[in-house]
């Protein structure tokens, strides 16, 4: 359901958990077929994490912000936030490592909702400038990354650091159908988690209103009555 702004044309994606500091963000100006919201974050190297705010097929963006995520999660995010940074690969699948919008019981699925992606008021790419703003400002801040990495040997057209290189698919990764069918999977969503200075943390779930949350335990992909 995600395409890359930009996405380098020998990118290689491997699902995983980016953990690092947050150096800038903005909304992509270049991106008017699939708008992203971009973050530039620093770990072991510069990274591009591309945030959709907009689906590629008009499909609505559907989100839950949680403000003070308190939630248990399977990455147990204390102890990544306070260790390397850097890229770790997660495996996929029934007995994965990776989060579960389905499974988990991270947040109410039934409490997410549209937000416009852009313009005056609440919109996704205001939220997201408050939280960076707030990162930037904050020496302890960590930014944890749940997606797919990418990998170039060029340099990054939004930041412009060597090599390009970050993650996409910042998204629940199941109950696709048609087109988007064979990204499904288990235990692979995407997500994003600020943790400030305290401990306290932010989180940031994203799907498409086009994808269904009642999903086969095997392969992620949606059931039929």
């Amino acid at each position: 359901m995600c395409y890359l702004t930009k996405n380098p044309a020998a990118a290689q994606s491997t699902y995983g958990i980016l953990t690092g500091t947050v150096k800038d963000g903005q909304v992509d100006p270049a991106s008017d077929k699939s708008p992203h919201y971009e973050i530039w974050v620093e770990a072991n190297g510069s990274y591009r994490v591309a945030v959709n705010v907009k689906s590629t097929d008009g499909s609505d963006v559907l989100t839950y912000f949680d403000s003070n995520f308190q939630q248990a999660t399977k990455l147990d995010l204390p102890t990544r936030a306070a260790g390397k940074p850097g890229f770790t690969e997660l495996k996929t699948g029934p007995n994965g490592q990776g989060l579960d919008y389905v499974r988990d019981n991270l947040f109410p699925l039934d409490q997410m909702a549209g937000i416009p992606p852009e313009g005056a008021g609440v919109t996704l790419a205001n939220l997201l400038d408050a939280q960076i703003e707030r990162a930037k400002a904050d020496s302890q801040a960590v930014i944890l990354i749940c997606g797919d990495s990418f990998h170039d040997k060029g340099k990054d057209t939004t930041f412009g650091f060597s090599p390009e290189q970050g993650e996409h698919n910042i998204h629940m990764m199941q109950g696709n159908s048609g087109h988007f069918a064979g990204e499904n999977r288990v235990n692979g969503d995407g997500a994003l988690f600020i943790r400030y200075a305290g401990g306290e943390t932010v989180a940031l779930f994203i799907r498409f209103n086009t994808e269904s949350t009642t999903t086969d335990g095997q392969t992620g992909n949606p059931l039929t009555s």
